[in-house]
């Protein structure tokens, strides 16, 4: 098991650092956690966001120059499968490719009245498939 492992582990190493994609073989040796179930310990495995899943995100806002500390929780669901691992991503589980060749997205944080001086601070995430 621990030689199995470590081979696997060496091949991955291997075709990351080539830039080439991990085989589906290969990603089949490694188990499979779906977002919220608990992951196998000291072993690496592949993170499945189940599309329709509840995926909670905290939001904080807070600091030395607020008087108050703002959080809430949001969820938000995928329309689709998505397995990860590292920085490689599959629909299903057996064809990989670098991440953001399947998944793009933006991050945008604009303080409280810097369009008009009075228009709402703003902070988004926006996720896209490719």
């Amino acid at each position: 098991m621990i030689a199995r492992t470590l081979c696997l582990l060496g091949a991955c190493a291997l075709t990351a650092c080539a830039g080439l994609p991990p085989s589906g073989e290969d990603m089949a040796r490694l188990p499979v956690v779906r977002f919220g179930d608990t992951p196998p310990a000291d072993q690496p495995f592949i993170l499945l966001y189940p599309a329709g899943a509840p995926l909670p995100v905290e939001t904080r806002i807070h600091g030395s120059l607020l008087q108050d500390e703002a959080r809430g929780l949001l969820t938000v669901r995928t329309v689709r499968d998505l397995y990860t691992y590292k920085h490689w991503a599959s629909f299903d589980g057996k064809t990989w490719q670098p991440s953001q060749a399947l998944v793009g997205g933006q991050f945008e944080i604009r303080v409280p009245g810097e369009r008009d001086g009075r228009n709402p601070g703003a902070l988004r995430a926006e996720f896209n498939l490719k």
